[in-house]
């Protein structure tokens, strides 16, 4: 992954910085920063000619104007990052090292840099500007490694060999830097996930298609800045989305989910249909813990999630309540089919049959299950939901392992048989 992250900037900052750092840092530091500065003069560079200087100009413009268009999302991006995470300026630097005479590419990477980071990076805690060094020089490196390699082969193939470099190159210095900030974290818990190496991906193509750009159309070239500002916005939507998620589970969060079901529930309103809320409460769970440990019950946790997950549609929001209670937002469904969901949920939770971490099986689960239908049960979220609270608590004195209706604030037994399928559009069978 292009980690364009300050060497270090994941990690909180350590009293007295650079000077505390661990063993092998700063030596590392001063090596890469180093070799930055020896390359421009150990390895020719043509003089530039002015297509070359239009090149250059309209590259480094593009790269000032994405920069402004989403600084703002990328100081939230920053803000929300545990691990050094992917930037779109490597666009840039990329038809930058195709493009133009290493020295010039280099000139690009250093300007692009500087105003990246003092538009986005220089006023949010922890960032320091010898990181930020670190970093450029990491980039000039990279682009000497890129023109080096795209220039043994020519061509499409030149472009490929230019892209896989990058990667490696620009990966192998950020890791190794990360790796000597905290050396007791596994060196590839660095290395992204798989969607932000994605991302890394589709920029280096973009920035091949700059490069190409630039030979026959250049003032084409500042088209790419629009789909580069979604791109990044959208990267910062899917971090905003994760954090709104239960971290256990993967579930939504209680906030998340009650937005969700506000909106639902309104346009059911406007529409005049129904809206069912069924509240899930995993039975005996304490015994799960006492028995088998917190870490064993997180698994439960976990795998009653998954399963109500794939008993419900795609669009049917499931969030985690609290503890061993789920929730789940079921739009555009009545009291007969949502009975039948329930139903089906509770059948799947009693044929788990959990393995932990020391190979121990835990079977036997069970949930009682409270289900509210919107208008019947209440017009807002809470009042909806607080029926389907007291019909959990009626499933649970009636015995546990059962699905209660509430029905005009009363909570009665499902009368659909145990066991009972629904079909996947939430219709009983």
């Amino acid at each position: 992954m292009d980690q364009q992250g300050e060497i270090g900037a994941a990690r909180p900052e350590r009293p007295g910085g650079l000077r505390t750092a661990p063993p092998g840092v700063l030596p590392y530091y001063l090596a890469v920063e180093v070799t930055a500065v020896v390359l421009p003069f150990a390895v020719p560079s043509p003089v530039p000619t002015v297509r070359e200087w239009v090149f250059f100009a309209v590259l480094l413009g593009s790269a000032v104007v994405q920069t402004e268009l989403s600084a703002k999302a990328e100081r939230m991006r920053r803000f929300l990052a545990s691990n050094p995470h992917v930037t779109v300026t490597s666009v840039w630097f990329f038809a930058g090292a195709l493009s133009l005479p290493p020295l010039l590419a280099v000139v690009l990477a250093v300007l692009v840099y500087g105003h990246f980071w003092l538009r986005t990076v220089g006023g949010v805690p922890g960032a320091r500007p010898y990181r930020a060094a670190c970093s450029v020089a990491t980039h000039v490196v990279t682009v000497f490694a890129v023109h080096a390699a795209a220039g043994l082969f020519g061509g499409l193939a030149g472009t490929a060999a230019g892209g896989l470099t990058f990667v490696l190159v620009n990966n192998l210095l950020v890791l190794i830097g990360f790796k000597l900030h905290d050396p007791a974290c596994p060196f590839l818990s660095f290395a992204g996930s798989a969607s932000e190496n994605l991302l890394d991906a589709a920029t280096l193509c973009l920035g091949a298609a700059a490069a190409a750009l630039l030979v026959v159309r250049p003032l084409l070239v500042p088209l790419l800045v629009l789909p580069l500002v979604l791109l990044h916005r959208g990267e910062l939507g899917r971090r905003l989305e994760l954090r709104a998620r239960d971290p256990k589970t993967g579930l939504l969060s209680i906030a998340q989910w009650r937005t969700r079901a506000e909106a639902e529930l309104g346009r059911a309103a406007r529409a005049g249909g129904h809206c069912a809320i069924l509240m899930l409460d995993l039975d005996h769970f304490k015994r799960v813990n006492d028995t088998y440990g917190h870490l064993a019950g997180d698994d439960v946790l976990r795998a009653v999630a998954d399963a109500v997950r794939g008993e419900v549609r795609i669009y049917d929001a499931v969030g985690r309540f609290g503890g061993e209670e789920f929730v789940v937002l079921l739009p555009g469904i009545g009291q007969v089919h949502s009975v039948a969901v329930a139903e089906r949920i509770r059948d799947a939770v009693a044929e788990l049959a959990v393995v932990v971490a020391d190979g121990t099986r835990i079977a036997g689960l069970s949930v009682s299950i409270g289900v509210a239908v919107h208008p019947d049960a209440g017009r807002e979220v809470d009042e909806v939901l607080g029926a389907a609270d007291k019909a959990v608590y009626a499933a649970k004195n009636a015995g546990r392992d059962r699905v209660c209706v509430s029905r005009c604030g009363i909570a009665r037994p499902s009368t659909i048989r145990p066991g009972a399928r629904a079909s996947p559009d939430g219709a009983a069978s």
